[in-house]
């Protein structure tokens, strides 16, 4: 059996035979190899009718440093890995990706192992507060609140006192 869509219910399903198996109960899905039997699902006569299953964006290199493609699932489609009765994992490699976004949802657990780099954030036409804002609320919350703090030990010595201006806090056997 090899990757497979269920063109009635977008469902793209992928048999645990079309994994790399790593070790007993981890396999292994390339999103490389995954887009690539997508795409020949899709060139086919009956595929070319369908909305495209992903989108991807190849690696690019930027001052010397590879980024890794990215590769998304496009929307009605799920992905479920195929089920045989003992839960598994995939450890999804080879490109940042939405596969666990767009899992059916079964016993097999996925390892994303995406990394973000540089991700940009949008502002939007609204400006919250700034990071000196939050920081400068946070200090007064701080200040504002009582912690309380039962010191009786640092660096390995006793604490004594009861931090009053007559009991200052010292370490043990040191006069006021």
């Amino acid at each position: 059996m090899a990757i497979s869509i269920n063109w009635s219910t977008y469902v793209i399903s992928v048999p645990i035979a079309d994994l790399g198996i790593v070790s007993t109960g981890l396999y292994e899905l390339d999103v490389e190899d995954f887009r690539r039997a997508l795409k020949d699902i899709e060139d086919s006569d009956v595929g070319m009718s369908f909305p495209d299953t992903h989108r991807r964006n190849a690696p690019v290199t930027l001052s010397g440093t590879q980024y890794a493609q990215t590769f998304e699932i496009l929307a009605p489609y799920t992905v479920e890995f195929e089920y045989q009765g003992t839960p598994y994992s995939v450890r999804v490699v080879g490109g940042n990706h939405n596969i666990a976004d767009r899992k059916v949802v079964n016993p097999v657990s996925l390892i994303i192992g995406n990394s973000a780099g540089l991700i940009t954030v949008a502002t939007g036409g609204s400006s919250g507060p700034s990071a000196g804002d939050i920081a400068s609320a946070v200090l007064a919350a701080l200040e504002a609140a009582r912690i309380p703090v039962n010191v009786k030990e640092v660096n390995d010595t006793d604490v004594v006192g009861d931090g009053s201006e007559g009991d200052p806090w010292r370490a043990s056997g040191v006069q006021p």
